[in-house]
């Protein structure tokens, strides 16, 4: 093995992202298929059933699509930090903030034009979500602290503030004792589009296309690029790499508290520890799946919320619903594992 050594391709398909995902895909429903296997249950039947629960009904399939909203939405801000090549692991807490931000607003504005009032929420989720990314984006900028580290215990912060709250001044006294805030007045509901979708989608759509041209097509992004790549470079282009990076941090924590307003306005109805359903960490998973592609993170985001869906589900015919987690992470595993041998070769060093 002393004779071989691994070398960066200089070429690489522009495809190559695609293909991991899907190599990593038909790992998963292997690994799937093994598991349901010992389990004693049939692998098609179980995966037919995913497939009609999530996809085989308008319900099912709008269903399907709110539920890929706050993954769509915070692996997009996930994928803008990660233009400076930074790491948000603090999506999940920053998405609790947002539906915080929400709740607080929502209790104290006077506003009584129900459109303007849901447009105020909607910007006091993403403004939440740069709030509770403001401290680790400032020790990461200005002081050099490891950003994976103070974005990850945020996380456990904002759900500790979100307990505080709904057992305490939020708690709705007619809940029977159950730990959640009042809910908020059918005013305040986002509008369904068809079947059970929500208008939350469309945003969903509308922020997509806003993070693609942020990234790829502006200037903005441009420099976050070469913020990213050297800080020497940056400073021989004039470009102020801490301020982008900041500026990338606070815009990434607020599309994640974004989602954290539209699964409040959306689908909850009121502020609660069941918000988030891990929404921040998958997102995780589906950001690096694509290669933090923002068209590629909608439409895996889509096939998350479907996974998720069925895999709920299922558990009515006695399979367990980790099988839709084991699936995913399944999946990044594959991925990751192809993008390697898609990204690097192995070569015999020449005989001198």
């Amino acid at each position: 093995m002393g004779n071989f050594f691994l070398s960066k391709k200089q070429n690489v398909s522009e495809l190559s992202t695609f293909y991991s995902f899907l190599i990593g895909f038909v790992i998963a429903l292997m690994i799937g298929t093994i598991i349901l296997i010992i389990q004693e249950k049939n692998p098609l039947e179980t995966f037919s059933l995913m497939f009609r629960l999530s996809l085989g009904s308008v319900n099912s399939f709008t269903s399907s699509l709110n539920k890929a909203v706050p993954l769509i939405l915070a692996g997009l801000g996930i994928s803008i930090i990660n233009s400076v090549k930074f790491w948000n692991i603090g999506a999940e807490g920053q998405i609790f903030f947002g539906a915080i931000a929400v709740n607080y607003i929502y209790i104290n504005t006077q506003v009584t034009n129900s459109t303007m009032l849901i447009f105020v929420l909607l910007i006091s989720g993403f403004v939440g979500g740069a709030i509770c990314i403001l401290i680790p984006a400032i020790t990461k900028v200005f002081f050099g602290v490891n950003e994976i580290i103070t974005t990850l215990l945020t996380n456990y912060i904002a759900i500790g503030i979100t307990i505080y709250l709904i057992n305490g001044p939020w708690k709705d006294p007619g809940s029977l004792n159950f730990p959640a805030a009042e809910y908020i007045g059918e005013e305040v509901y986002l509008p369904t589009i068809f079947g059970k979708l929500s208008f939350g989608f469309i945003v969903c759509i509308t922020f997509t296309v806003i993070a693609f041209y942020l990234k790829n097509k502006s200037i903005f992004g441009y420099e976050l690029r070469i913020a990213g790549g050297s800080e020497l470079t940056a400073i021989y282009a004039g470009i102020n790499a801490k301020q982008k990076a900041f500026i990338a941090m606070l815009i990434g924590g607020g599309f994640a508290g974004l989602a954290g307003g539209i699964e409040l306005l959306g689908q909850t109805h009121r502020l609660s520890t069941g918000i988030s359903q891990g929404f921040g960490y998958t997102a995780i998973i589906v950001a690096a799946i694509t290669g933090m592609r923002p068209i590629g993170i909608f439409l895996v985001g889509c096939l998350f919320g479907a996974l998720s869906i069925g895999g709920s589900v299922i558990q009515t015919v006695g399979v367990s619903t980790y099988i839709a987690d084991i699936i995913q992470a399944s999946t990044l595993m594959g991925a990751l594992i192809s993008q390697f041998f898609f990204n690097y070769e192995i070569k015999r060093k020449e005989n001198a």
